[in-house]
């Protein structure tokens, strides 16, 4: 299918379509061809690089991410959630707090989920726990992104109860990623 006569908007709400459809492929291609004509679309870049991650292409998903955190308004600071979310799937604590660090700074959920990330890099779960519930319980512009972390709270509390038993003790940040990491 040719998309020249579609605009950038027109072609950012079809790739929103196709991936809300699960239409992985024709999404990647309407995301590609909208950064080839708009290279510093950052809410294009972002979308690509979460179709990556759903793809399981996580280097792609990393640079994509890189890529609109470095585009992306003040206003808009997913990528940098996701790319500091990335970094500690991928177990790179130091730089996944670097990244996050200004979200903390920022207020609401997302800051006490950016926190809570920074904690779990740092291996320190009581206090990613402590974040969790603290932005859980603030006002959720994005129901997704709540669910998810509900879903890690509900993870990290596991955790600390099989690490009461030593036989069944859990280890490291990327286990309690992994499935998220392949959701979004």
């Amino acid at each position: 299918m040719s998309y020249e006569r579609l605009d950038d908007e027109e072609l950012l709400r079809l790739s929103l379509s196709a991936m809300n459809a699960e239409r992985d492929a024709e999404a990647t291609d309407l995301l590609k061809v909208l950064i080839e004509r708009e290279p510093s679309h950052a809410y294009g870049h972002y979308l690509l690089a979460a179709q990556h991650a759903q793809l399981g292409l996580m280097d792609r998903a990393e640079a994509g991410f890189r890529t609109a955190a470095g585009l992306a308004p003040a206003d808009f600071p997913m990528p940098r959630f996701q790319l500091g979310q990335l970094l500690v799937l991928k177990g790179e604590a130091y730089e996944a707090r670097e990244v996050l660090e200004p979200l903390t700074r920022q207020g609401g959920s997302l800051a006490a989920y950016s926190a809570a990330l920074s904690h779990l890099a740092a291996e320190d779960v009581p206090s990613a726990i402590e974040h969790l519930q603290q932005g859980l319980e603030q006002p959720q512009p994005i129901p997704a992104l709540e669910q998810d972390m509900a879903r890690l709270l509900q993870q990290l509390r596991e955790r600390e109860q099989h690490q009461e038993q030593p036989e069944t003790a859990v280890s490291g940040a990327s286990f309690l990623l992994s499935n998220y990491g392949r959701q979004h």
